[in-house]
């Protein structure tokens, strides 16, 4: 791909995410369904009994250059993309797209810190918990 293809994909993408981010924000009631439905919320540090509502805007804010708030950051950072969100939204956000690219925004502005291999290897291990029976578990983890 020349210099110039690869300008015009980058100018697609930037104009996909804006469009994509303004849909979210103008059709997301800010429910909680999508937070409700989300199988991760109990590997997400101060997520599980935080306020639904008030997480799904944190994550809307991060997704647009914010801060958000902690529970939102957490959520963000453990999403595995299981898409059980995208069936509980009653707007047809794409919650799992919201998440993802809130991820990527959070990553550009510094909202989401950077994150290490030991890290991210304890949430393979809970990822793969809940698909592995307790044999593959003992045998594989």
């Amino acid at each position: 791909m020349g210099t110039d293809q690869r300008m015009v994909a980058h100018q697609d993408w930037s104009a996909l995410r804006e469009s994509e981010t303004a849909r979210m924000l103008a059709a997301c009631s800010h429910c909680g369904a999508c937070f409700d439905a989300c199988p991760m919320i109990p590997y997400a540090p101060g997520a599980k009994g935080s306020d639904k509502s008030e997480t799904v805007r944190g994550v809307l804010d991060v997704l647009t250059g914010g801060q958000g708030d902690a529970a939102a950051r957490n959520w963000i950072a453990v999403c595995t993309r299981s898409a059980s969100c995208n069936e509980a939204c009653p707007e047809a956000v794409n919650p799992m797209l919201m998440l993802r690219l809130a991820k990527w925004r959070g990553n550009e502005t510094g909202a989401l810190p950077k994150r290490d291999a030991a890290e991210t290897m304890s949430r393979v291990k809970v990822f793969a918990r809940l698909s592995f029976t307790e044999d593959e578990q003992r045998d594989w983890l």
